[in-house]
């Protein structure tokens, strides 16, 4: 990008909507012990607080990706404690939940894990994933313009975002099957799961990249096709380096059925090194019958297959893009409106803001930290 300003390290951690403050959370580790009757429950309180503050838009500069480990039977009580609420849990319901692709909240639900997680997209989060959805879009308006059988697919496949994704839970009910709210998503008209699921990862995500593709892969019955890691570091200080990585599922014929497990094909390949310029890696490739599953693939496409590239320099310049955006906000230095002389803004008399209850902020923060303080605990308990 010739005459952009190139963002440091500094500059990029030092703005609150770039990168999230570090904050211990309760750990999702093998080794934490069953809940018994006096620790049920814990964490209600702390996910009912958290929906009260992004209500109020009161939960800036923290963590994009909160995680939340539930005691069996937990769900049902943080949906019973919203439900007394009319006017937090038709935001939760229809505002984080049901996320639409302008929503910067969302939340993920694991049944099978018990495991509860709140989304915060970054700007620079947005920015990439808008840019990265842009040239998905424009190669496939390309190959429409074909004449062949790739031209009459690739129309079928649309970007669904993050909208929700359920999976199937035991018969449970709607709200308790697991779903996933993903960064972003790709799925046949005619198909019931996206092909292609992308998810973009900080330091507290990353670790939980491959359970999200395993989720994804295995519990769609392989429907889902490829499951995508952009992961922008950040980890080690000054370091601008950021990776992709590629997930797949396979199928495997046993005597009494198949058995399906997932395999990373591509393991954190870097598209950009620690000084922020673009590898020389060829970039991430995805085929057109990754859009859908294989018995659509098959009558519709056929054996004519197209590879669809994003290359580094592209994912390099992206990411670049969204960063240097953010520090032109800090800056100040975007177009925007100014008015001549005194500006009254004549607003509607305001209506009574939802109410927090008191000290909510300072609750939440203190909940987390004993919540932490008792899981390194029983940790340790357990492992003696």
């Amino acid at each position: 990008m010739a005459g952009a300003p190139q963002p440091s390290y500094e500059m990029i951690a030092s703005h609150p909507a770039a990168l999230p403050v570090q904050h211990t959370i309760r750990s999702t580790s093998s080794v934490t012990p069953p809940p018994t009757d006096e620790k049920a429950f814990t964490q209600t309180s702390r996910v009912v607080a958290l929906f009260k503050l992004i209500k109020a838009g009161r939960h800036i500069n923290q963590n994009p990706w909160t995680s939340f480990q539930l005691a069996p039977g937990e769900y049902d009580e943080i949906e019973r404690q919203l439900s007394q609420d009319e006017s937090l849990w038709g935001y939760v319901e229809n505002k984080i939940r049901r996320a639409r692709a302008d929503d910067c909240n969302s939340y993920d639900y694991d049944g099978y894990r018990n495991q509860l997680v709140v989304r915060m997209l970054t700007n620079i989060h947005e920015s990439l994933i808008a840019a990265f959805e842009k040239s998905i879009i424009v190669q496939l308006e390309l190959i429409s313009n074909g004449s062949d059988k790739a031209a009459l697919f690739a129309p079928r496949l649309r970007c669904k975002h993050s909208t929700d994704i359920y999976f199937p839970s035991d018969d449970a009910p709607h709200s308790r099957k697991a779903h996933r709210s993903p960064d972003t998503s790709f799925r046949h008209l005619g198909a019931h799961y996206p092909g292609v699921i992308v998810e973009v990862s900080y330091s507290q995500k990353r670790k939980d990249l491959r359970n999200l593709a395993e989720t994804y892969l295995l519990d769609s019955d392989t429907s889902v096709q490829v499951v995508v890691g952009l992961d922008i570091e950040y980890g080690k200080k000054g370091s601008r380096k950021a990776t992709f990585s590629v997930w797949r599922g396979r199928c495997i014929p046993t005597a009494d059925g198949v058995d399906t497990e997932i395999f990373q094909e591509i393991t954190d390949e870097p598209f950009r090194d620690d000084q922020g310029d673009p590898t020389d890696h060829l970039g991430l490739k995805i085929q057109l019958g990754d859009f859908a599953c294989p018995k659509t693939v098959e009558r519709e496409l056929g054996d004519q297959n197209r590879e669809l590239v994003v290359s580094a320099q592209e994912l390099c310049q992206y990411l670049t893009e969204a960063e240097t955006q953010v520090i032109r906000e800090q800056q100040e230095s975007l177009n925007k409106v100014s008015l001549p002389g005194r500006n009254n803004k004549r607003k509607r008399t305001a209506t009574p803001p939802d109410q927090l209850t008191p000290d909510d902020e300072e609750r939440f923060a203190e909940q987390e930290q004993r919540a932490a303080g008792r899981m390194e605990k029983d940790d340790l308990d357990y492992r003696r």
